[in-house]
């Protein structure tokens, strides 16, 4: 979603905010890994996800929010069995291009979570041994009983005692005023500026101004760590740790994102 000027807070998400596809317009996608740089979120993410999926036992892994691919292509070339999915059709558009350039080949469905379990039945692809949902992406997700039904459909795709990472931007200290954007674990591309935009209870706006002055916005609910470990409990799983920026021990006012792991 291209800005023409600053946008003003408001008090309630309307439904184009709730509209998550709408918001990775063409323009905003095809400069997405600009903003994230792989080699560079590789190198400081390292072996973390990995690390965590071969101590499980795990081999097929469903990256719920595969983005544009980036940790579908991670997994596969540490070789986990790994089948990923998007709501957005721009996204998954442009993980077929990456991953084609890679010689990377995995299936990818462009599926909204409501869909998982047709998705399952449809392309017969059994249970797995973990989900991966990483990007903040449940943020997209506005209504607490939506959200808790997401990890529900996460949980019917895990075989018993599967395991669920998933990530959160850290509310808490964005909330709290302590936003920061260190460059050096997710958004490592030199080229853009994060910011925040209207922030309140429950929204939370990221603008991205890029060096040629395009600027785009992501409008997300401000999920808080205690929700998403609350909701997490909800849907069935139980938490085994959180990390802060693949740290286990971690200032919760100075992290830019929450890990969770969690188990079926």
């Amino acid at each position: 979603m291209l800005l023409n000027q600053a946008s003003s807070p408001v008090r309630l998400a309307d439904t184009a905010d709730a509209d998550y596809a709408r918001q990775y317009n063409a323009d905003f996608v095809s400069r997405w890994d600009e903003l994230i740089d792989w080699d560079k979120r590789a190198a400081g993410e390292g072996h973390f996800f990995t690390d965590l999926l071969l101590a499980a036992g795990a081999c097929r892994v469903f990256d719920a929010s595969t983005g544009s691919g980036y940790h579908a292509a991670q997994l596969r070339k540490a070789c986990f069995e790994v089948t990923a999915c998007d709501g957005s059709p721009t996204m998954v558009q442009q993980a077929r291009a990456n991953l084609g350039r890679l010689d990377i080949h995995i299936p990818i469905y462009q599926s909204d979570w409501a869909d998982l379990n047709r998705l399952q039945r449809r392309h017969r692809l059994g249970s797995f041994d973990a989900v991966v949902c990483l990007g903040s992406s449940l943020c997209h997700l506005f209504d607490r009983e939506q959200r808790i039904e997401a990890l529900r459909r996460f949980r019917g795709l895990l075989k018993p005692g599967g395991m669920l990472l998933i990530d959160q931007r850290n509310f808490q200290a964005i909330l709290a005023g302590h936003f920061t954007s260190s460059g050096q674990y997710y958004y490592c591309g030199k080229t853009a500026k994060v910011t925040i935009g209207a922030l309140h209870d429950s929204l939370c706006e990221f603008v991205y101004t890029f060096a040629d002055g395009a600027r785009y916005q992501l409008r997300v609910f401000p999920l808080l760590p205690a929700q998403l470990r609350s909701e997490l409990r909800a849907a069935g799983f139980s938490i085994q740790q959180s990390f802060g920026d693949f740290k286990r021990v971690y200032d919760p006012m100075h992290a830019d994102f929450i890990i969770h792991q969690a188990i079926a």
